[in-house]
């Protein structure tokens, strides 16, 4: 009777045993590193509501980001306080950046935390058949983002890069920034200056800026130069040696990115000063071997 009761324990521990499972021992490797590399900061061209709609239930065409930062004057936005609305998690892939490119990395969703914040921005037909002297023809129409919206997109920020360390400033970036042909946020109203300010993204040093805009003045660039070191800095352009209109576009999410004041993709010393002072400050002016500047 001893025996058998024993015998019973002892099948009931081994089935309790291969219930459990595999048996895991974490040995944290030194060898490894963070799968996101770039941070996308996008404008959702629609109020809260609609956006929200859009990334977290199924569409025709499906698309997601990792973080919705909505504002409180949105009449769609109902809550007393402006919250961050998680829909992907970060180790996770959302379908935000579509196709895309920033230096030699493509298709940005793979490597790449998207966030969509709220900012219903409007921008008409876009007329492509120009002269070369001639800027894009894309009116659009971007609202200012509201302080206490941005103040929450900074904490985000902040919390993501500690998160993850290997995004580097010159990688924080916009929709713009990576699809120039096809996309215009976050938008010339978008505070990139300031966000740098505060220790986020990139900007260029006034000093160096103004240095290169008088050697400019005397010793003028060509365009290929100039479609070169922007590439060198990340922008997906060909070099072409021409104004032609997939330079127009990169150059114009350029401006959109660090001269807001005047982005008509159209190149200027003022825009080359900033591009140049851009690269020698992130030692981005080898970064192509395929291009030299």
């Amino acid at each position: 009777m001893l025996i058998s009761r024993f015998f019973v324990l002892f099948l009931l521990h081994l089935s309790l045993t291969n219930c459990a499972g595999l048996r895991y021992i974490d040995v944290p490797s030194t060898n490894q590193n963070s799968r996101i590399n770039y941070l996308v900061i996008h404008a959702t061209s629609g109020n809260f509501a609609e956006s929200l709609q859009l990334l977290s239930t199924p569409n025709p065409n499906p698309v997601s980001s990792h973080y919705l930062i909505p504002y409180s004057g949105d009449p769609t936005y109902k809550e007393d306080y402006l919250s961050v609305y998680r829909l992907v998690p970060e180790e996770r892939r959302a379908w935000h950046a579509g196709i895309s490119q920033w230096a030699k990395e493509s298709s940005l969703n793979d490597r790449s935390i998207g966030i969509e914040v709220v900012n219903d921005f409007k921008c008409g037909r876009l007329t492509t058949e120009l002269p070369k002297e001639q800027p894009i023809q894309l009116d659009c129409d971007f609202p200012v983002y509201p302080e206490p919206q941005i103040e929450v997109l900074v904490l985000l920020i902040n919390e993501i890069l500690q998160r993850h360390p290997e995004i580097d400033p010159i990688d924080v970036i916009g929709h713009a920034d990576v699809a120039p042909n096809r996309k215009s946020d976050p938008g010339p109203q978008f505070p990139w200056e300031e966000l740098y300010k505060r220790g986020i993204g990139a900007w260029p040093d006034s000093n160096t800026t103004t240095k290169y805009l008088s050697q400019l003045k005397t010793q003028p660039a060509s365009v290929s130069e100039l479609q070169c070191a922007l590439s060198n800095y990340g922008y997906p352009i060909e070099v072409t040696g021409e104004q032609d209109i997939q330079s127009k576009f990169a150059f114009r999410a350029f401006q959109l990115h660090f001269r807001p004041a005047n982005y008509s993709g159209l190149i200027d010393d003022d825009t080359a000063a900033i591009l140049y002072a851009l690269n020698r400050k992130y030692n981005r002016e080898l970064s192509n071997h395929n291009c030299e500047n």
